[in-house]
């Protein structure tokens, strides 16, 4: 039998899908060669406080949606700490990638639920002091045993507190107790290297707190989430996931007519499209306000609209109820081509992949066309009430990040300038006249702990030039930085069209008689106007100073960035291990004998910033 194809199997799938339609479709998703269908494999161990089992199979599915190939360990019930604790545990047998603690504070600390109101404050302080004690140190042991990532479900409130209206004006308040648990376990993320917060909480609020168990299945096999509720469950999980493993989407690529506004501007004109104060024209102007929230936390706007351009531009630009205008919008595909055309264009332009894009539309048939031509896009096809567009684009998790930092904001106008760039480079003859024409200086700074941030993010969302992709948390690269053998370079570049940011990421490690570069990462935006080779080159003469004759690099292949596995080679270094048992390629380079090839362009201007 062939292995049907993934699109296939999820796209028969209700939604919520019954546990039925998931244990069929596990079925036939197993059938499917993970290594051929680019799938990344992932060991999830989970450990919790209650039963998980219902949990396992809607969890894996949600992984093939999202590209991962999950293997699982699901802890025996009620033994989280020996699991965490013991080495000779089934868990760390596993050695698994991801570890799960699945910890409900009704078991651990029954009391702050089932006997709240006959505590005083001492007595609910000393029952949290407790837990806080006992649970750090599980983390601690655990981690001094295993580097996986830890994702924490934090604590559900209760859906009737003890003290009823009276607990919001009590002392102690039982809310405000668990809600304080709640803000520490997410402090644990500063504390606990590679810790992360799964806000159960926030999803049984959104499904209904009343609901969110089922009291009969909770007495008859000790699950706590109802059955109803674990492909949200699941969704919850594998969006953490996603984050982590740098496969966040980047683009919101958007149809125009009844998507934006309502009705079709080459049938009714732009002062007769639903846009406005009154229904359906408020409810285009919320999905407006959502889109430009989006874009306000970085996420690159793209418009994909069969339309006469010059209409479209007009009522971006002049329509006096528009939230989104111009300037919001980093590439306008407004023709009458295909819209798998223009996203593909789009792509080319801003020099991101097409499996970043996220593309919304109203029209089934353009869903489905898309769908179609590009599998990597993740297709959104709008509801028929416009009213629910906004809350439409409010679920969409799939743009996640950790944290979102300053140039994220403005990643929205970096990459419009990159429009720019490229309208430029289709004007100018040959590309040296283009390097010049862009004015570009780069500056470069050494272990500034003001880029850590930025620099943490680089390693974990970028997936092509990346030649190990070994993704590093801030406080990871605070204790590097803390090394004296390691440096951490950043780069920063500008242009004639403004601040790029830091689009750079280098991490060298001083060995006895060279450099090594083990970390190499420059943001696709930026790729192909020789910033890279450039940051390579003012690295080798950095190495020259410190008296070193030689420089190594390190290269793992990936799916992503295997485009560049010859980089370090274009460049003039030498494969050493190319056959190396963990498929890390060892990449050298004399600096006496090349020192004449490691010029920087004349058209890179140089700032080393101290």
């Amino acid at each position: 039998m062939v292995p049907k194809k993934i699109s296939e199997i999820l796209s028969a799938l209700s939604e919520p899908p019954s546990l039925l339609e998931i244990t069929r479709a596990i079925k036939h998703l197993r059938e499917i060669n993970a290594e051929k269908a680019r799938l990344k494999p992932l060991k999830l161990a989970v450990v919790g406080s209650f039963t998980f089992d219902t949990l396992i199979d809607p969890l894996v599915v949600r992984g093939y949606q999202d590209g991962f190939e999950l293997s699982t360990y699901n802890a025996p019930y009620g033994q989280y700490i020996q699991e965490l604790i013991d080495p000779s545990s089934g868990l760390h047998k596993f050695k698994p990638d991801v570890v799960y603690l699945a910890i409900r504070l009704q078991e651990v600390c029954p009391d702050l639920y089932f006997k709240f109101n006959a505590l005083d404050a001492n007595g609910v302080d000393s029952l949290v002091d407790q837990w806080k004690k006992e649970f750090i140190e599980i983390l601690e042991t655990f981690r001094s045993l295993s580097d996986s990532l830890i994702l924490c479900s934090n604590y559900e409130l209760p859906a009737y507190p003890s003290l009823g209206l009276a607990d919001a004006r009590s002392e102690p308040s039982q809310t405000a107790t668990i809600t304080c648990l709640n803000s520490w376990l997410h402090g644990l993320c500063d504390d606990i290297d590679r810790f992360a917060i799964v806000d159960i909480d926030g999803l049984a609020a959104r499904c209904g707190r009343d609901r969110w168990t089922d009291p009969k299945i909770w007495f008859w096999s000790r699950s706590s989430v109802a059955p109803c509720f674990a492909w949200d469950y699941s969704g919850e999980l594998v969006r953490l996931l996603r984050a982590t493993t740098g496969k966040s989407r980047k683009v919101l690529a958007l149809d125009c007519d009844n998507t934006l506004w309502g009705g079709i501007l080459g049938e009714v004109g732009s002062s007769s499209i639903a846009l406005g104060h009154d229904y359906p024209g408020n409810a285009y102007v919320a999905m407006q306000k959502r889109v430009l929230e989006l874009y306000n936390r970085g996420i690159v706007l793209v418009i994909a609209s069969k339309n006469e351009h010059s209409a479209v531009m007009d009522v971006f630009s002049n329509h006096p109820e528009m939230i989104l205008k111009p300037e919001h919008i980093a590439y306008f595909g407004v023709n009458w081509e295909p819209k798998s055309d223009n996203l593909q264009r789009a792509a080319e332009v801003l020099n991101l992949g097409i499996d970043s894009f996220v593309f919304v539309d109203d029209n089934p048939v353009e869903c489905a066309m898309v769908s179609s031509m590009l599998p990597e896009v993740k297709t959104i096809c709008l509801p028929d009430d416009a009213a629910e567009y906004e809350r439409t684009l409010m679920r969409l998790d799939c743009f996640d990040q950790f944290v979102v930092s300053e140039e994220d904001r403005k990643r929205g106008q970096m990459y419009r300038q990159e429009a720019s760039r490229s309208r430029l480079r289709g004007k100018t003859r040959d590309i040296g006249t283009f390097y010049r024409d862009l004015q570009m200086t780069v500056a470069i700074s050494k272990n500034d702990p003001e880029s850590i941030s930025r620099a943490a993010q680089l390693t974990q969302r970028t997936n092509q030039f990346n030649m190990t992709t070994v993704r590093r948390t801030e406080s990871q690269l605070e204790e590097i930085m803390k090394l004296s053998n390691y440096d951490i370079y950043t780069l920063r570049l500008s242009d004639r069209f403004g601040d790029n940011g830091i689009v750079g990421l280098a991490i060298v490690e001083h060995q006895n008689t060279q450099d090594c570069i083990e970390t190499f990462i420059m943001s696709c935006r930026v790729l192909g106007r020789t910033v890279e080779t450039s940051f390579l080159s003012w690295i080798a003469g950095e190495t020259l100073k410190r008296g070193f004759s030689r420089l190594s690099a390190l290269y793992q292949q990936t799916d992503k960035n295997k485009h560049f596995s010859e980089f370090y080679g274009s460049w003039g270094m030498r494969c050493k291990d190319r056959q190396s048992k963990d498929c890390v390629r060892r990449w050298e380079y004399d600096l006496v004998q090349g020192a004449d090839e490691m010029n920087i362009p004349s058209w890179i201007n140089v700032e080393v910033l101290t």
